[in-house]
């Protein structure tokens, strides 16, 4: 079989994956705080000084580097570091995800990591070389028996929010396994980055060996960084090839993350706005008995069956089935989401 007939063969067994576009009113794009669609990315973008639009001229370790890099890193340790953690940025989640990923469990460690989390996260862990377990999502029973069975260097993986399924960890369970068994917790933080009322962070109170926020969300930029121990920080700069050899970004990108950050008590009304359009939503969607997943955050997940819905569809394997993805933002309505089932809602 020629490579043609063999790309052709897998071709007809995959689902279309078409661009998308999001639309208005807008339930598809993770613009949760609605800063791009309501104009305040691009108006902190034109105020920033004509210095920094330029390109980029190679990676940090290349010429690429530039004290905006080193400005959004201080901020992002004065909004959520601990003592001893440095941060370090990356031009996307999934870099950021293959870098630590891909150096930092070895073989002879175990990784524990909830189905669910970020593709970005499993294709790392293949370059790792360590023993990978994944649980079923949020079944904490699952989890324990296979850190009983941990050897090695064992680490614990979560994330905050989950993009797909819309739900959070439970605090308490995790708290009861880190304290029987000790393993190195990363959480990412790819949702929620920006996203609860202060600038808190799910993490805070979980003690995480290091987490991952991401700035393309909430914060409606681009880029991702590790908070971690400085030790394991200056590791990932010394052994992460994947960031090591990718161009950086104009140093207006991470300029524009800062702005955003500095700017967060700004963003309490429509963190308001949002949380309760949240609230809204589940309730009426409970009232009218339809079926969703999480929307304990911005996000659901509704199964495909039965009412066609003008939301975007998701297939495996982004999904275990295909399902659609309701995203809610700052500046959408009650009656916005109930215009996605029409006249009448019905049970789906």
């Amino acid at each position: 079989m020629s490579l043609q007939e063999r790309v052709l063969t897998q071709l007809e067994k995959l689902p279309p994956r078409p661009f998308y576009a999001a639309t208005e009113p807008d339930f598809t794009s993770n613009d949760y705080l609605s800063l791009v669609r309501d104009g305040v990315i691009a108006q902190l973008w034109r105020s920033l000084p004509s210095t920094l639009y330029r390109g980029s001229t190679g990676s940090r370790y290349l010429g690429g580097d530039d004290p905006a890099y080193s400005a959004l890193e201080a901020s992002l340790l004065s909004l959520w570091g601990q003592p001893a953690e440095q941060a370090l940025f990356f031009p996307s989640g999934f870099i950021a995800n293959l870098t630590f990923w891909g150096v930092v469990p070895q073989r002879g460690d175990t990784v524990i990591f909830d189905r669910e989390v970020h593709a970005s996260i499993r294709h790392g862990l293949r370059w790792s070389g360590a023993t990978c377990w994944g649980f079923p999502h949020n079944h904490w029973e699952e989890a324990e028996k296979l850190l009983r069975q941990a050897r090695g260097e064992t680490f614990l993986v979560v994330e905050s929010l989950y993009s797909m399924r819309g739900t959070h960890p439970p605090a308490d369970a995790i708290n009861y396994l880190m304290q029987k068994y000790a393993p190195y917790l990363v959480v990412d933080e790819a949702h929620t980055t920006l996203l609860y009322p202060n600038s808190w962070s799910l993490s805070q109170g979980l003690k995480p060996f290091a987490r991952l926020f991401t700035f393309g969300k909430a914060v409606g930029v681009v880029g991702a960084a590790w908070l971690a121990p400085t030790w394991l920080i200056e590791y990932l700069r010394r052994k992460g090839f994947p960031n090591i050899y990718t161009t950086a970004l104009p140093p207006v990108i991470p300029r524009l993350i800062t702005e955003v950050l500095r700017r967060s008590e700004q963003w309490e009304e429509r963190r308001k706005s949002l949380f309760q359009l949240i609230g809204e939503t589940a309730a009426w969607m409970r009232e009218h008995n339809i079926t969703f997943w999480g929307l304990e955050g911005p996000i659901a997940l509704l199964p495909a069956e039965g009412k066609a819905l003008p939301l975007k569809k998701l297939y495996p394997p982004t999904v275990a089935v295909p399902a659609y993805r309701l995203s809610l933002h700052a500046h959408n309505t009650i009656e916005e989401v109930k215009g996605l089932w029409g006249n009448g809602a019905v049970g789906c």
